[in-house]
């Protein structure tokens, strides 16, 4: 089978053989994706538009720059796009109060604001059924008010898909139209999208129901090697999480469009990139919609949705853009920023010695943990027993045995050893081949076990 969907490939506008082309193939090969696109986007052209593999399984219809892919939660770059427009017009105020925009918002909502719901900082907890319910926007809205909070607006920054429902409906009370609407008459259509869409799926009984989408990508999963058809479900009610449908060749025009400031201006990109800073000082991991980071030193914002169905990743420094679409459930979300590790110097960082390690076999198992994650070799033994019943199962899903998503690693340094605290917290940069950094936090609790870990590029 893999040599079926491998062997077939597409591009256009790409030179030959590129770093690119070369590290797609070889994720295709050993970490089992059928379908590829591949969008590359410098000051404002368009430097590589490709094609590899298949976008269905059953009919062998190969991929192309205008098949369309479930994106997921990458979705939300045009959510953070949508907002930061309304804001540019002077019709959103980031930092007002909720109840400006929703008169009827509980008390215990009063501290909240619109950068709280883009930034995962409300407190709002996910209902029960919050994937399942048909209800409108306004109806998940009404239960919400009614669920107690997770925590105070701004104390932290957790994911939370009440967060957009809730914030769909602000945008739909304050303009009028419906959150799809919006984004197709402020977005689609200015920039000349042509396979951009929700599918509208429903499911009734034992029966499935959604819109033709031409040219559509069909979504897999792999199971002990075997590849089985997959969907994921958005109510309508989450649309401003996740759900769309859509083309690199139409993330590219967004992507040319962030570059030459027609869609926002420079100053409102870099606001809606900015990450939250939380009640207690620290900065969260979310800007606008947009997930924030750094990559070889610079600052970066986009979205990755289903693993790496949908991997959107914006270096606003270098107006450069790496837009990647798959249709394998399960891939870690690092091809963008691998592909963009390839057309950017090292970071400043990679050489910088770390701290004296007193624990070198605690390193040693952080670093198995590290590389099993990535290859399917974790070992439950390193983790604590809770987490082993929570956590390990969950990243047992990313592994692939001989995965080329990562070179091998080639060192690890210890940064940070923070033991005054509950729990431990031990920081790992670990350099992938020759200069791919990554930096992992693990949480350990007192016997030296892994509850936790996060990864961030440096």
């Amino acid at each position: 089978m893999t040599a079926l969907f491998f062997a077939v490939g597409c591009a256009t506008h790409r030179p030959p053989s590129s770093a690119a082309d070369d590290y797609l193939h070889a994720v295709m090969e050993k970490n089992q994706v059928p379908g590829v696109a591949l969008a590359i986007v410098r000051d404002g052209k368009v430097e590589q538009l490709s094609a590899y593999g298949l976008a269905d399984l059953e009919s062998g219809v190969e991929v192309g720059v205008e098949t369309s892919f479930q994106m997921a939660s990458a979705t939300k770059v045009f959510t953070g796009t949508l907002v930061m427009l309304l804001v540019q017009e002077g019709k959103l105020d980031l930092d007002a109060p909720l109840s400006k925009y929703l008169s009827d918002a509980p008390e215990a909502w009063k501290a909240m604001t619109i950068r709280h719901l883009t930034a995962h900082a409300s407190g709002l907890k996910d209902l029960s059924d919050e994937e399942s319910s048909t209800a409108t926007v306004g109806e998940r809205y009404e239960a919400a008010k009614k669920t107690a909070l997770a925590y105070s607006p701004g104390e932290r920054s957790e994911y939370s898909l009440t967060d957009f429902v809730v914030l769909a409906h602000v945008l739909e009370k304050l303009t009028g139209e419906r959150f799809e609407e919006l984004l197709r008459s402020r977005i689609f259509q200015p920039l000349g999208f042509s396979c951009t869409r929700y599918e509208h799926a429903r499911q009734e009984g034992g029966e499935r129901f959604a819109d033709v989408i031409p040219r559509r990508a069909s979504l897999y999963r792999f199971v002990d090697g075997v590849p089985q058809r997959a969907w994921f479900l958005y109510p309508a009610h989450t649309y401003a999480a996740g759900g769309i449908f859509s083309c690199v060749k139409d993330l590219a025009r967004w992507a040319v469009a962030m570059d030459q400031g027609t869609l926002l201006t420079p100053a409102m990109q870099q606001a809606g990139a900015t990450p939250l800073k939380l009640n207690d000082g620290r900065v969260g991991g979310f800007g606008v919609a947009f997930a924030v980071s750094k990559l070889r030193g610079l600052q970066t914002f986009g979205h990755s949705g289903g693993g790496s169905l949908g991997d959107v990743l914006r270096i606003p420094e270098k107006k450069l853009t790496v837009l990647l679409l798959t249709n394998k459930q399960g891939l870690l979300p690092v091809l963008a920023p691998n592909i963009a590790s390839l057309l950017l110097p090292p970071s400043p960082e990679l050489d910088e010695p770390g701290i004296a390690d007193t624990e070198p076999a605690l390193t040693a198992t952080l670093r198995g943990v590290a590389e099993g994650v990535m290859n399917g070799t974790l070992d439950a033994a390193a983790f604590a027993p809770s987490a082993q019943e929570g956590l390990v199962p969950v990243l047992r899903g990313f592994g692939t045995p001989g995965s080329a998503l990562y070179p091998p690693v080639h060192r690890v340094v210890l940064l940070e050893d923070r033991k005054d605290g509950e729990p431990r917290k031990r920081v790992l940069r670990v350099v992938y081949g020759k200069d791919i950094s990554v930096k992992w936090t693990f949480s350990l609790d007192s016997a030296g076990k892994v509850l936790d870990l996060d990864y961030e590029w440096e």
